[in-house]
């Protein structure tokens, strides 16, 4: 998913439009999300976007997968830098194991410290936060494509940067992972965080 949504990442934005009828673009060239970041064009080198045709449901499902996973992984690499840093929650994540916050290792070994029914707690509500978005109605694939149908430039300009900031904190999420699991793999990742 994240390589499938990446390829198209480089092309579309944040907001939905009331029906596909209105669609006026002839390709996804097109789209809003292209910058001088990707010199003005759509960066997908592995031709990928030519598995969801502009319109497409298909196309659709992945400019909403491309915001899901922005966001998500814009909180995750704030997380992960609190982590890093030193700073906790006060208190217990678990007072039955008398775990506490301060005792949870850095990085990705965290989650390897999270008791199993902590875990599945997390697990849980992220599903519950899905199945909200999957039966709010009308439903995303059905109410027309993720676009910046806004007239307001204020808002098409925040839209603009929530894109974009999603897609440099999918590449930030990678990058913590790489670093932390193959040392010396980002250079610019201190080896501290190992």
């Amino acid at each position: 998913l994240i390589i499938a949504s990446s390829a198209l990442s480089f092309a579309g934005p944040a907001v939905v439009r009331p029906a596909r009828a209105s669609v006026s673009m002839a390709s996804i060239e097109d789209l809003p999300g292209a910058g001088p970041e990707t010199g003005g064009k759509v960066w997908d080198p592995l031709g990928l976007s030519d598995m969801c045709p502009y319109g497409s449901e298909n196309f659709e499902w992945m400019r909403t997968a491309e915001i899901k996973h922005g966001r998500t992984c814009m909180a995750a690499s704030v997380g992960y830098l609190i982590s890093e840093a030193g700073i906790t929650f006060p208190g217990y994540l678990s007072t039955s194991e008398k775990l506490a916050f301060a005792d949870l290792p850095k990085g990705l070994a965290a989650w390897d410290a999270v008791p199993m029914a902590g875990k599945v707690q997390i697990l849980l509500a992220c599903g519950l936060i899905e199945l909200a978005t999957e039966v709010k109605k009308p439903h995303y694939l059905k109410a027309g494509m993720i676009t910046f149908a806004e007239s307001n430039p204020r808002r098409q300009r925040g839209r603009m940067a929530e894109l974009k900031n999603g897609r440099l904190a999918m590449i930030a999420v990678a990058s913590f992972y790489f670093g932390s699991t193959l040392p010396g793999s980002v250079p610019a990742l201190p080896t501290t965080w190992v």
